[in-house]
């Protein structure tokens, strides 16, 4: 609440994962300039990175609260989230961003330390359908893009453990 009404005043915009009228997923969102005439690019960055340590912050308050007032569903929720990703043969483009999520959560907050966070971040870039796509030698259909991103993510945190 008192994040989201600060990056307003500084003419900062939250949009989800894909920018404008899409929702977030995994908790991953986007955040942007508003404002086109009158602040300096200094000054917009210098907006982006004082919204950007108030939202680390609120972020982390908030997942140890969360850890303190439910350890055992925490570490469910992340564990789960880890055996559906290095078990699962059909993935979406958007459950494997919520469970990556998941984990690094689960990495955050001292639970799961398996996945370092370099394999994390390769993994959400790679599962992306146009990245999929983009390394695939024909055009796949969605059932196909589910099934290799699935692969892709299995084989990743096998070889991405620390």
């Amino acid at each position: 609440g008192k994040v989201l009404a600060a990056i307003g005043q500084v003419g900062l915009v939250v949009r989800g994962l894909y920018g404008e009228g899409t929702e977030a997923v995994g908790n991953l969102f986007q955040i942007s300039n508003q404002i086109t005439l009158g602040p300096s690019e200094e000054e917009i960055l210098q907006n982006l990175a004082a919204v950007i340590r108030q939202i680390v912050e609120q972020e982390r308050t908030a997942q140890q609260a969360l850890l303190k007032a439910n350890r055992w569903a925490m570490e469910d929720r992340v564990y789960r989230a880890y055996g559906t990703l290095t078990n699962a043969r059909l993935l979406t483009s958007q459950e494997a961003i919520r469970l990556l999520s998941d984990v690094r959560l689960g990495h955050e907050l001292g639970i799961l330390n398996e996945v370092s966070y370099r394999t994390q971040n390769e993994l959400l870039v790679l599962t992306q359908p146009a990245m999929m796509q983009r390394f695939a030698d024909e055009e796949m259909q969605p059932e196909t893009r589910d099934y290799k991103r699935a692969a892709i993510v299995r084989q990743r945190l096998k070889e991405g453990k620390k």
